[in-house]
């Protein structure tokens, strides 16, 4: 799984065709990956989180965050290595986000 993370502004002076562009580089991306891609959304800004016994519930992400997980993508590799290597085509490192690349424990 490739979780994204970006900056909270990344967007902000993005326009419409703008916004459709950045959706069109992540389809070509996508269709570079080929049978890797098995799938991937975006995901909201407003997020809640859920902390500890107590289950105190805050608004997320906390002040001091300078990304937020912005989506992510469950891509097929045979190792952490390839999928890692994959992750370097993503979209959201052109804007100065990250990826965090974890593999799905097996059940």
């Amino acid at each position: 799984m490739l979780l994204l993370f970006e900056h909270e502004d990344a967007y902000t002076n993005f326009s419409a065709e703008d916004m459709q562009k950045e959706i069109e580089i992540h389809g070509k991306w996508i269709e570079e990956l080929g049978e890797h891609f098995d799938s991937g959304e975006p995901l909201e800004h407003p997020a809640k989180s859920v902390r500890g016994k107590e289950k105190l519930v805050t608004d997320g992400p906390f002040i001091e965050a300078k990304e937020l997980v912005s989506g992510f993508y469950i891509i097929k590799a045979e190792s952490l290595e390839q999928a890692t290597e994959l992750s370097k085509g993503c979209p959201v490192l052109r804007l100065g986000g990250s990826i965090e690349v974890r593999e799905v424990m097996a059940m």
